[in-house]
């Protein structure tokens, strides 16, 4: 049988890269198209030699994406220019499965997208065409679209810790710390991303302001019937990969919320539930999320562990196309991470 074919927009990116990784592991998908724009003319494993030997794919520029004919394009592109991309597709007569792992269609408005990312969305008539890919809540939905919007890394992470408690009626609010790698301010230095600024120091930043609490307090209203305040407090950690975060606070009412956690993810295949609240280096390289839990009496502390490049982007993006292309959820994810 002839694999699925996926062509990538955002070639020399980190998620681009990733993507393109975990694609190469993957037993039914294969590339068939990159695209770029200042990387356009070469091949792959110039931009990255890791996958020298393994995929010299030459990178189209972004012009010919118009004519894709894949069986799903997958858009790894920078605030505004996934919508631009998914319109100039469509417009094009595109007849497959388009899933962006950027951000312009994880909300549901124009005007909440110009509040969190301080942008006019270039196409709103497409928002609603898009479901919102967190598999662990929205299998069926997911299933079903052939337009999908792969949540942001903090926002994966927060939910996969808060909807159990939120979903239960358990809090009120809840307070969040989380830490992440480099890797998450994109390919691109800045001041404050660059080696000399972010080796041997934490330094926390957008503090109760990250744009990723749209998406959270959108899709958490949608599943619980109504908002629980956020207060999340982001921090730029001294590691590449991953994101290692706690929600912390008091349940209000009395109860064990194991039961909370083990209900919701008893048949979840990329959640690993932990005895003791999660380390960071067993999920570096994969899409697993490691999740586990403290309460005494009415206090708790809740763990999540994620890779920010795995299930934080392209490897919930291949979880999500799984589903999109009736396939076990887990198939090609299933691999362990960094183990020292």
């Amino acid at each position: 049988m002839s694999k699925i074919r996926l062509s990538i927009a955002g070639a020399s990116g980190y998620t681009g890269m990733e993507s393109i990784r975990y694609i190469l592991m993957h037993p039914e998908f294969e590339i068939d198209n990159i695209y770029g724009d200042s990387s356009a003319g070469k091949s792959i494993d110039e931009i990255y030699p890791a996958f020298s030997e393994i995929i010299d794919i030459k990178i189209k520029p972004m012009a010919d994406l118009a004519l894709d004919k894949s069986d799903a394009v997958i858009l790894a592109l920078p605030h505004g220019l996934s919508a631009e991309a998914a319109f100039s597709l469509l417009k094009g007569g595109f007849k497959g499965k388009i899933i962006d792992i950027g951000s312009d269609f994880r909300l549901d408005s124009a005007a909440d997208y110009q509040q969190w990312y301080s942008m006019k969305h270039p196409h709103p008539e497409l928002l609603d065409q898009f479901v919102y890919g967190l598999p662990e809540f929205n299998r069926a939905e997911v299933r079903n679209s052939d337009y999908v919007a792969n949540p942001g890394c903090f926002a994966t992470a927060i939910q996969l810790g808060l909807i159990p408690l939120a979903t239960s009626g358990l809090i009120d609010r809840v307070f969040v710390t989380g830490i992440t790698g480099s890797s998450g301010s994109g390919a691109k230095a800045s001041a404050t991303t660059h080696f000399s600024s972010r080796n041997g120091n934490i330094t926390a930043y957008k503090v109760f302001a990250h744009q990723h609490l749209g998406e959270v307090g959108q899709n958490t209203t949608r599943l619980a019937g109504s908002s629980v305040p956020v207060h999340f407090t982001p921090v730029s950690g001294p590691v590449v990969r991953g994101i290692w975060l706690n929600l912390a606070g008091s349940i209000n009412k009395t109860a064990d919320i194991t039961d909370a956690f083990e209900s919701t993810y008893y048949n979840a295949p990329m959640v690993r539930m932990r005895s003791e609240l999660p380390e960071l280096k067993p999920v570096v390289g994969t899409a697993f999320s490691d999740i586990g839990w403290k309460q005494d009496r009415e206090e708790f502390s809740v763990g999540v562990a994620i890779d920010n490049m795995g299930k934080g982007a392209a490897g919930q993006m291949i979880q999500n196309l799984n589903l999109m292309f009736d396939l076990p959820e887990e198939i090609g994810l299933l691999n362990p991470g960094i183990v020292l």
